[in-house]
């Protein structure tokens, strides 16, 4: 049986660091409790207060919305799921409990960093890929209109991707097993 080295985790605990320090540095007002006014995201809360006032009336949301569009469903607006294990606590886990927006940088990062280390990168060339693709230009452009949804496709893509590297890499249960979490939290 081989003996683990607790060394070779060093590499990764100084990007995990790095990536929660550059995150909290970059989304600093955040920290002092300002808030982004995103505009989508107060659409959303427009268009989901007639869902959330029958749901406090009747204990569950419609299927229906007849005030957006000329009627919709009202699943692709607010519903919520009723399972004992949901991914949402996962998603908790990946973003490190971390407030919006520093949560969905921390999590860009990390996800580029797993899919470097996964393809055989120097752990510098990972730290610097993920501080680069969290930080390109139109993330901050994204996260201030509150397109969330759309940080969190972002940040587990580089993961699926990894995953299925390991696939290929004949990791099966591995690579199976993460592209099914990873998935699943992308979608």
């Amino acid at each position: 049986m081989k003996h683990f080295e607790w060394k070779s985790l060093l590499p990764h605990v100084i990007a995990v660091a790095v990536f929660v320090l550059v995150a909290v540095v970059y989304c600093k007002p955040a920290m002092e409790g300002k808030v982004l006014s995103q505009h989508d995201v107060s659409q959303w809360k427009g268009m989901a207060q007639d869902l959330m006032q029958y749901k406090e009336k009747t204990g569950h949301y419609p299927l229906w919305n007849n005030n957006l569009f000329g009627g919709m469903p009202a699943y692709q607006i607010a519903m919520e799921a009723n399972n004992p294990v949901s991914v949402i606590y996962l998603h908790k886990v990946f973003m490190l409990w971390l407030p919006k927006p520093i949560g969905y940088f921390f999590l860009l990062c990390i996800g580029f960093y797993f899919l470097s280390q996964v393809i055989g990168s120097n752990y510098w060339l990972g730290i610097m890929g993920g501080i680069a693709y969290a930080y390109a230009t139109y993330s901050p452009v994204i996260v201030a209109v509150g397109h969330d949804t759309k940080m969190q496709a972002m940040g587990y893509l580089p993961a699926v991707l990894a995953a299925i590297w390991l696939i290929y890499q004949k990791k099966y249960a591995w690579g199976l097993a993460l592209t099914a979490i990873f998935s699943a939290l992308l979608v």
